[in-house]
């Protein structure tokens, strides 16, 4: 699968998406933190592929995963999901090969289910008749039961018949006879796209009126003969916020070249 994206690279177009995350809990919402997903489209004679990747954003409360307990063949799927259209044969696999895996993090939160969504409302909206090769999933040996029964009712709501080789659920295959039989679902409860034009404007605002606030801050205790820093905490706040907002602004940066 590597091998094909590479290949393919230069033919591929890339749609980002920015993702608002909410987490429920005790009758409030609260806001848990950002992904963005990047949705590569490629196309080559009588193949096509679609990639969606998730991406945690700097600087939100998301806990990154510890990635050196994480098995090498899990990391070359890690937060992705890939359609791979055959012309020839009118057929749809679903991937990656070597099986989905997302960070512990980042289960159970609808993030997944977005993405999958935009997979299949790109394989209904043009490849309706198309079949769906069965595809194998495995589970790791310390997959609890609530994984299992997550990623079971994960697959049946997009449509997909489940059929298992043991008895503990862990290993089996996904199923359906046509794309046209798959459902688009996520939860909008718990994930919210949002305009990165505006979001990205939007911390531009954020850091000019921190920075006027710093300055002032700073001018202020100047004037008084006094260190801005010298023991305020609530300047530190202000400070590392602003740097806080600059690296974000920096990583959108680079994932919109």
């Amino acid at each position: 699968m590597a091998d094909f994206e590479q290949k393919t690279d230069e033919y591929g177009t890339t749609i980002l998406k920015l993702v608002r995350v909410k987490e429920i809990g005790g009758g409030s919402v609260r806001l848990y933190g950002h992904i963005m997903l990047s949705i590569k489209h490629y196309k080559e004679s009588d193949t096509e592929m679609m990639i969606v990747r998730f991406i945690s954003l700097a600087g939100n409360t998301m806990a990154r995963a510890n990635l050196n307990n994480v098995a090498a063949s899990e990391k070359l799927s890690l937060n992705k999901f890939t359609a791979t259209v055959n012309h020839r044969t009118n057929s749809v696999d679903f991937g990656p090969v070597q099986g989905i895996y997302m960070e512990e993090t980042l289960r159970g939160r609808g993030i997944g289910s977005f993405g999958l969504n935009e997979l299949i409302s790109w394989l209904k909206s043009n490849f309706e008749e198309y079949t769906i090769n069965p595809f194998e999933f495995i589970s790791p040996d310390n997959a609890s039961q609530e994984d299992i029964d997550r990623r079971n009712k994960f697959l049946e709501n997009f449509g997909f018949t489940l059929g298992f080789t043991d008895v503990t659920q862990r290993s089996g295959t996904m199923k359906a006879k046509k794309v046209s039989i798959l459902k688009e679902h996520y939860n909008s409860e718990k994930v919210e796209e949002l305009d990165i034009e505006q979001f990205v404007f939007g911390l531009i605002n954020d850091k000019a009126s921190l920075e006027k606030s710093y300055n002032d801050l700073k001018a202020e205790y100047a004037a008084r003969g006094e260190e801005l820093l010298a023991g305020i905490p609530k300047s530190e706040i202000v400070k590392y916020t602003i740097i806080g907002c600059v690296l974000v602004l920096i990583i959108l940066t680079l994932l919109l070249i």
